[in-house]
């Protein structure tokens, strides 16, 4: 089969290296010769024995050929994983063998917690994603990958910035304090996801896709609670490749490219916006500019979207070395990695080294190391809102002037330039990560083994920012800033585990697994600023106007949790049909008091293969038939650390430095735990030509961790003036999350030269808030932007977390008759203005007037106040999906990836500062259709009752500002817009050159490739994208955009080449 699954050949020629260590020696006395090949050429690795002789048995080389000792009409067994076993008698000469590929085998083995497992032992929910998704994609972060490939994984860019992160959600939100994100393990290694849901952060970003050999992703608790504490939001299981018996070999893989901006928004150019500023003078908001006069003499001017973002470049360069012989096997890789932004002075630079080492000791014992190496610098923007500065900047200041400095608004309430502050200011963070795993492996006796295995996290963190001074215009910044950040955090974990594996009667077979885990997670921060440089050239913290000890030290603390463990999990087979699978974890924290620092998390799932029975044995239409159930628990000890203990904290006072409480403490906090039950079903048609895997479940979150709200005079909370205790941790509620999710795999066309396959997944899941025990029983989440904050999202019992709250938009003032309403009983009654306000006796004296937004009076007490805010959307989506085909045809493959979301919301946060009828910063084109009015008499009054909305197809409001007394621009469903999707997310296309042009020289395989990311977006969605995450990495502010940098679109050239 075409590209046969490297993930199986790596752990086949493992396998078979420490099966037959005297392979060497049986060779060089082997009288039968003979070659191995497939529908792609040589398979390398190939496993060929004597039947009937167990001791006689070798490999195949990297041509195909082998060499082996047997007896003339012997019976040869030729197996390889993803392949038909075949048998073949020996005659006289040599022997030449073709595979047929073998598509159920070709996902035979899958990573599950501490171990590998058969994926027709599986009774869990588990998904496997393969090196080939990687090989299409040319991505940059490993997390892109998963979207619209894996069943129950949402995938939802934070921002588009190089080195950026992702929100990935398995199945739903599981939490509402901490980090929804799932857990990474590494080639053992445990990566904590604290902290990985903020934008620029990501801890994926430091992986070289090249080096990435599978990623399982284990969605249920029946497959997740093995790892107890760490994953109530599942477990992402991310295998490394390693080194394969046989001659060394050298892959080189190097790509060039470009990105681009896939859409820009419609904001007024030059001559729009002088025509505007005209009728903002005309309506006597502004007073009258002669830079106006005569719009149609001025042409665009600054586009300033086309001044922030630019075609960037982008490289990429692999090198890898593999090989083995005997009884060690050995990889090594680098990796180097240079994007820059789209965004201007942004960028992502990135260093791997990578390699690991496999030996068969003794007999009896082996073991291996791996190791990793990642150095990176991401340029970040320069401003978190530097989007919106550029979208609000005037069309009419240059980026520069005549002398070749910044240019500036000629007004002191304008934007900054934008060009320049992304230029002259400062903000990198640098990051060094070393991750290593080393083991030892024992075989006791038969069937018993020991393993020991220590692994090691190291991450050393620094961000720099600088913020000289400067004159744009008329807008001055006389200070100079700086600041430096340090946040390194060091995780180690020991883990031993015994495993008893055995058969009995033939038909039962047991496997037993015990172990006990210690591990520690240590960080320290600090933060130092300073101000008064003597010079832009010279940003050193201790450059500035205070050195030495007294520098501004903002903060700086180190601490550290220990976690304590033990786990086990047993599999019963009978006869390959009925599987019994159970786990048990018990996690010791040192983040809960005494009593309550033991959390146990159990899961049971059952399997049955229906295939296996004796009425579907030979069934030509269904080849495998597996029903699963399973139920489990996982737990979150996601709490500030010591929060059941009484901290206390320095506190100046007028009196000098005294000591008081630093938080309110609750000892009785105990773990947050999720339940999870999981139905479905594994089918398989027509000899694996189709593969359907369904999958209902149903997710419980009990006692979930939050900081409680309590009232500010009692001396609790951050900056109350009554004391400095932090408000204390408790558990305060539940929620939900159920659905049900499916993949569909299809080989439509297979045949020698080639080959159609198709994929579908489809994800669907709800959740809602079952109870939540605060004062209110709500959880609002604001947002700050500017001097306004406001509440944007809320958490309310019996609904989905985190939907957008604020005002509803029933309609406009367009007649004065609309000002007044008549009742059930027919009484007429005025319609509800915001408290305070009146009817304005002219378009200019302030109060409501025609042309103003109508809001709806939930409560009904005539007036529109802070209680008649409500649910205004969801940025749920009802489902995700994914779809793709892949196409093989000789040497060349063609690979079509769609992703998309259907009936999620989108709060377009951006438009409610970029369609502000009235002001003078540049706009969206949309207010240009602002709401006109018009007098009934010319001649008549300037009275309400004499205006009217002459253009009552628009959805603007009249012309106002933001400070106008009805605030039309305030949080309402105005700015809530549907963002559904679809998405074609990626086309690859490659060629391989025949093997028989490269076999006179010393390469071994070349391929050619081209790819494009993110080809193109169907949406209704009026933003840069759709695919909005989580902001600021909260997941209470999920599908909140305040124009987010944009994903780009990417183009790349390749080359792949073996030696």
């Amino acid at each position: 089969m075409k590209h046969a699954g490297n993930a199986f050949k790596y752990l086949s020629l493992l396998l078979m290296l420490l099966l037959f260590p005297c392979q060497e020696t049986l060779a060089q006395n082997g009288n039968v010769k003979g070659t191995v090949v497939a529908d792609d050429g040589p398979v390398i690795g190939a496993t060929v024995r004597v039947k009937g002789q167990p001791n006689s048995a070798t490999v195949t080389d990297l041509d195909g050929n082998f060499v082996l000792k047997a007896p003339k009409g012997a019976t040869l067994q030729i197996s390889y994983l993803g392949y038909k076993d075949k048998e073949i008698k020996v005659g006289n000469g040599p022997i030449d063998v073709t595979l047929e590929s073998d598509a159920q085998a070709l996902n035979e083995v899958v990573v599950v917690g501490y171990g590998t497992m058969r994926k027709a032992d599986l009774t869990g929910a588990v998904t496997q994603v393969d090196n080939k998704a990687f090989e299409k994609s040319v991505t940059t972060s490993i997390d892109q990958v998963l979207q619209g490939r894996a069943a129950g994984v949402q995938i939802q860019a934070n921002t588009g910035t190089p080195g950026g992160s992702s929100t990935i959600r398995i199945r739903g939100t599981n939490s509402l304090n901490a980090t929804s994100q799932p857990i990474f393990v590494i080639d053992g290694v445990i990566i904590d996801s604290d902290g990985s849901d903020n934008g620029n952060s990501n801890p994926l970003a430091g992986i070289n896709p090249s080096d990435i050999l599978t990623m399982d992703i284990l969605k249920d608790a029946s497959a997740t609670a093995i790892y107890g504490s760490r994953a109530s939001n599942g477990v992402i299981m991310i295998t490394t490749k390693r080194g394969q018996n046989g001659e060394a070999q050298i892959t080189y893989d190097g790509y060039v490219g470009w990105q681009a901006m896939p859409k820009k928004l419609d904001v007024m150019n030059l001559r729009q916006y002088a025509e505007h500023y005209n009728a903002i003078t005309d309506a006597k908001i502004k007073p009258a500019s002669s830079s106006w006069l005569r719009p149609e003499l001025l042409g665009n001017g600054t586009d300033w979207q086309d001044e922030l973002f630019n075609t960037a470049f982008m490289t990429n360069h692999s090198l890898s070395l593999s090989g083995g012989n005997g009884n060690t096997t050995y990889s090594l890789s680098a990796g180097y990695l240079n994007q820059d932004g789209i965004g201007l002075c942004t960028s992502f630079k990135r260093q791997t080294l990578r390699g690991n080492i496999d030996s068969q000791l003794k007999k009896w014992l082996k073991g291996g190391i791996s190791f990793s190496l990642s150095d990176s610098k991401q340029e970040m923007e320069k401003n978190w809102d530097i989007i919106m500065t550029a979208l609000k900047s005037q069309p009419s200041v240059a980026v520069r002037n005549p002398d070749g400095g910044y240019d500036g608004p000629d007004d002191q309430w304008m934007p900054d330039n934008a060009v320049a502050l992304a230029e002259i200011k400062t903000n990198y963070a640098k990051r060094l990560n070393f991750r290593i795993n080393t083991y030892l492996e024992a075989t006791l006796v038969k069937g018993f083994t020991f393993k020991t295995e220590l692994s090691t996290d190291y991450n050393l963190n620094k961000t720099k920012t600088y913020q000289p001074d400067y004159k744009f215009g008329v807008r001055e910044n006389t200070q100079r800033d700086g600041a430096w950040y340090k946040n390194d955090t060091k995780y180690w974990s020991w883990r031993n585990i015994l495993t008893y594996n055995g058969t009995i009667a033939e038909k039962h077979n047991i496997n037993v697994m015990a172990g006990q885990e210690m591990s520690q997670s240590y960080w320290e921060n600090f933060a130092v600023s300073n101000s008064g440089y003597l010079s832009n050239s010279v940003t050193d913290i201790i450059a500035g106007e205070t050195t030495g000890a007294n520098i501004n030290l903002t903060q700086g603390n180190q601490d550290g949790y220990k976690l304590y463990s033990y786990f086990g999990r047993a599999l019963y087979n009978y006869a390959d049909r009925y599987l019994l699978t159970a786990t048990l974890r018990c996690d010791g924290s040192n983040k809960f008091a005494e009593g309550h620092r033991w959390g146990w998390f159990p899961s049971a799932a059952l399997a049955w293969r229906a295939s296996q029975e004796n009425f579907l044995k030979g069934n030509e239409v269904i080849n495998n038939l597996k029903f699963r159930l399973g139920w489990g628990a996982t737990g979150n000890q996601n709490v500030q650390q010591w929060a059941y203990a009484a901290m206390l904290k320095n506190y100046t006072t007028s009196w000098g430095v005294g000591v008081m409480n630093a938080n309110n403490a609750n000892p009785a906090l105990k773990w947050e735990t999720t339940y999870s039950t999981n139905v479905g079903f594994d089918l398989s048609l027509f000899n694996s030509r189709i593969d359907i895997v369904f999958d209902w479940y149903y997710k419980k979150t009990n006692d979930l961790l939050m900081m409680l709200d309590l009232p500010a005079f009692i001396g609790s909370g951050t900056g109350s003036k009554y004391g400095t205790a932090s408000n204390p941790w408790g558990n305060v509620g539940s929620l939900e999350n159920k659905g049900i999710e499916f993949t569909i795999n299809t080989v439509n066309v297979e045949n020698k030269n080639f080959s159609w396959r198709s994929n579908i997944v489809f994800s669907l899941n709800r959740n809602k808030v079952v109870s939540l025990d605060t004062e209110t029983g709500t959880l609002p989440q604001t947002l700050q932007i500017g001097s306004e904050t406001a509440t944007v999202t809320n958490t309310v019992v019996d609904h989905p977390i985190g939907q957008f709250w604020g005002y509803k938009v029933i309609g406009r003032f367009d007649k004065p008759e609309d000002f007044w309403y008549k009742d059930a009983n027919g009484n007429v009654k005025p319609v509800a203005l915001p408290e305070g306000a009146s009817i304005a006796t002219s378009p200019t004296s302030g109060g409501v007037f025609i042309g103003d937004y109508i809001y709806e009076d939930i409560n009904g007490d005539g007036v529109i106040d802070n209680n008649d805010q409500t649910f205004i959307g969801n940025p749920e989506p009802k489902f995700t999906f994914g779809f793709g085909n892949t196409f093989s045809y000789k040497g060349f493959d063609l690979s079509v990836q769609f992703s998309g979301s259907y009936g999620n919301k989108v709060m377009n946060y951006g438009r409610r500062f970029l369609e502000i009828t009235g002001s003078t910063s540049n706009q969206l084109t949309t207010v240009m259709d602002y709401a006109r009015l018009a007098k009934y008499d010319e001649n008549g009054p300037e009275d309400y009752r004499n205006y009217y909305v002459v253009n009552t197809n628009t959805t603007m409001p009249r012309l106002s500002t933001e400070s106008g007394v009805n605030k039309n621009n305030r949080v309402s469903d105005a700015y809530v817009e549907d963002g559904s999707y679809i998405r074609l997310q990626n086309v690859s296309l490659s060629y391989t050159l025949p093997r028989k042009w490269l076999s006179h020289i010393f390469l071994n395989n070349v391929k050619l490739y081209c790819n494009v990311q993110n080809v193109f977006t169907i949406t209704k969605y009026n933003g840069f994208d759709p695919e909005v995450g989580s902001m600021r990495g909260n997941a209470l502010l999920n599908g909140v955009d305040y124009s987010r940098y944009p994903s780009p679109r990417i183009y790349t050239f390749g080359v792949n080449v073996q030696f």
